[in-house]
């Protein structure tokens, strides 16, 4: 085995002192930068052997969806008393189920962005859901309200017409079915062949059965087209949509109101310092804008937490700049007007229970007890990754009820009203398993920083034993010359 001098050990601990020093230095200067190039290519969608793409193309954090119907309580004793009685409504649920979202027909474009479809599918579960799915409710005639507001500026000999057919087929004010039938079963109508046989324009019913989610389970069409940024060129557009159905803005609004902004919910860029995040919604062609409100812990992360306020489903009576959503609209604050982009029927979105909407909705019925706590629409997004921690959407469908003319079943309605059909309540929770995945993300610069002083740290520490080793071969040097001087005299 080779000696080491004294001299030798002396100038390998210089040698590694020197090394550490360097290396900690190199990793605390090159760390933070290496950490955000492994973000930068992992939280994108610029393949399919991405960590985001493959938790974007079927998304692993379990949701669900629950749904409450409005059982009409008193529906005989209105139309008896002529609507001098106001409507009264019980609500049913929830109906349970798991949603699962897969993306269909990915394409990968040049300009850095992903063109694809939204396949959604349900699944009933019963140990999460109150009552039965074969429960019944009776609740506003959602197709009648529809067929009346599609004619009620026409000319009364048409009125009259349909009210001929309405009357033949024995129609009535109220329908009846079971919750599985108002949800995904649908059932048929009579009024649906009539609206297909008006011819009306820009009313295409794609159909043959009523149910507000009928024909959306596995649907891979349903959702639109969607062409969103990839992340590639410019992390912080991750997610952003770029055009909806080949399409910048929609049709459905006039103005800004129209453009088609924000992300799909599930996909974000790192919104860090945002005061606002954005989410395009189908199901009432608009954008949603959340505005950040502090924040929540889950499972050891922090994420900012964006609410809807009351200024989101207003109408222009309280924020001017909202007038856009409800061009013609009269009503009070609190309800969107989405009749235009659901085939024409008269329908208006709100915060479940009419939840910071003004008195009058309410007022005008009984039932409605809107509270923060159950009613909040929100997501909590970790500002560095993007990462949703909890997000729950609720929104409550309501039918527009108004007198119309010549048709004998609403002629005698005496006042405008929002009738709640239901309410759904959407959500989703990071598991966390998947939040320490992220916390590892978050910590990774600390770790990188700790080591690089550390290795400082030891590299400092071999100095000083060189300097010890140094000046202790330099002391008994001394005292060795000292002794040869002795004994020289």
């Amino acid at each position: 085995m080779p000696y080491c001098t004294p001299t030798c050990r002396k100038w390998s601990v210089f040698g590694f002192a020197t090394f550490f020093l360097v290396l900690g230095v190199v990793i605390i200067v090159s760390w933070n930068g290496l950490v955000q190039s492994i973000k930068d290519q992992e939280l994108n969608l610029g393949s399919d052997d991405t960590t985001e793409y493959k938790m974007w193309k079927e998304t692993p954090i379990p949701m669900y969806i629950e749904f409450y119907l409005y059982n009409w309580t008193n529906s005989k004793q209105v139309i008896d008393a002529k609507w001098l009685v106001k409507p009264s409504f019980e609500e049913h649920g929830p109906y349970t189920y798991s949603e699962k979202h897969i993306r269909k027909n990915v394409i990968f474009n040049n300009n850095h962005t992903v063109t694809y479809m939204t396949q959604r599918s349900w699944h009933y579960v019963p140990e999460k859901s109150k009552g039965s799915l074969d429960d019944v409710i009776t609740t506003l005639n959602p197709i009648l309200v529809t067929v009346g507001s599609l004619v009620k500026y026409k000319h009364p000999i048409v009125r009259m017409g349909v009210n001929f057919f309405i009357k033949e087929k024995g129609v009535n004010i109220t329908v009846t079915k079971t919750a599985r039938e108002f949800i995904f079963d649908g059932y048929d109508d009579p009024l649906l062949d009539l609206l297909k046989k008006l011819h009306l324009r820009h009313i295409n019913v794609p159909f043959d059965r009523f149910g507000w989610f009928y024909s959306r389970n596995n649907s891979v069409d349903y959702d639109g087209i969607y062409n969103m940024y990839d992340g590639t060129d410019d992390i912080q557009k991750l997610g952003k949509f770029a055009w909806w159905n080949y399409n910048h803005e929609t049709e459905y609004f006039p103005n800004y109101c129209g453009e088609v902004n924000g992300t799909s919910g599930e996909l974000w860029y790192p919104i860090q310092n945002d005061q606002y995040a954005q989410i395009f919604s189908p199901d009432t062609c608009s954008t949603l804008t959340l505005v950040r409100q502090g924040t929540e812990e889950l499972h050891g992360v922090v994420g900012h937490k964006f609410v809807g306020d009351e200024k989101l489903f207003d109408n222009g009576t309280r924020y001017p700049d909202m007038k856009c959503f409800s061009p013609g609209d009269v009503l009070p604050s609190g309800v969107r007007n989405v009749s235009h982009c659901k085939f024409g029927a008269p329908a208006f979105i709100s915060y479940p229970h009419f939840y910071l909407a003004d008195p009058y909705y309410r007022e005008a019925i009984t039932g409605m007890t809107p509270n923060k706590t159950e009613h909040e629409l929100f997501i909590s997004i970790e500002p560095e990754t993007g990462i949703p921690l909890h997000a729950r959407v609720a929104a409550q469908i309501n039918l527009h009820l108004e007198k119309i003319d010549r048709i004998t079943l609403l002629e005698q309605v005496r006042k405008e009203y929002l009738i709640p059909a239901l309410w759904f309540k959407q959500y989703a929770v990071l598991s966390e398993d998947l939040a320490n995945q992220a916390k590892m993300l978050l910590i990774l610069p600390s770790i990188g920083q700790y080591t690089g002083f550390g290795i400082i740290g030891l590299g400092c520490l071999l100095f000083i034993i060189f300097g010890f080793i140094t000046w202790n071969n330099y002391r008994k040097g001394r005292q060795e010359e000292t002794l040869l001087n002795n004994e020289e005299y």
